[in-house]
């Protein structure tokens, strides 16, 4: 394992420890800041929406799914809940608890909120999951377009050499064996 995946590996099992699964006030679900940053900075979810209609879905159906997927939180001291990863299940539920004050979630509660670096490591997992793993149908422009803007940067313009990409998947050194994995064409992802 490389060096950026055993430092993940590490803060997450310290920051794991003594989570408890709590059915919370949705009401009181907020978006923590750098998601609601991060989110903004990007047509998130646009690229995320699911390749089916979700309209379609009954909210008994919905509910069952932030139970199979649940919200990871993290409590303010002013007695809030900070979403730090799920934000689709949160998406979602927003559709079904619109205006409804007595509505209750299933969370994943931190004891703590975690650093910056772990924050922003457990952001990109959470919107990278479903696209890259969860995804039937997925094309290369959107692969390419969707890791670009969230692996590079001016300083590090490799997705393949970011550590946050080396820390979540560390077995995927090329763009080659990307593709391989998502059982898609290489010529149709034009990454570094």
């Amino acid at each position: 394992m490389n060096i950026h995946a055993e430092h993940f590996k590490k803060s997450l099992e310290k920051l794991l420890v003594d989570v408890k699964l709590e059915t919370v006030e949705f009401n009181q679900v907020q978006l923590d800041r750098s998601l609601k940053d991060f989110c903004e900075s990007f047509n998130l979810l646009s690229t995320l929406k699911p390749s089916s209609d979700d309209s379609n879905e009954s909210p008994a159906s919905i509910l069952l799914d932030s139970y199979q997927a649940p919200m990871l939180v993290s409590k303010t001291e002013a007695g809030y809940y900070r979403l730090i990863s799920g934000l689709l299940t949160y998406q979602k539920l927003c559709k079904i608890y619109a205006g409804d004050d007595k509505a209750f979630a299933p969370c994943i509660v931190l004891s703590r909120r975690p650093n910056k670096d772990i924050l922003h490591l457990l952001m990109l997992n959470d919107i990278v999951r479903p696209l890259l793993k969860q995804f039937v149908d997925v094309t290369g422009d959107t692969i390419t377009q969707s890791l670009s803007t969230w692996f590079t940067s001016n300083e590090q313009p490799s997705v393949f050499n970011s550590p946050q990409w080396q820390s979540l998947f560390p077995m995927i050194k090329t763009k080659t064996e990307l593709c391989e994995w998502l059982h898609i064409s290489t010529k149709t992802v034009k990454l570094k």
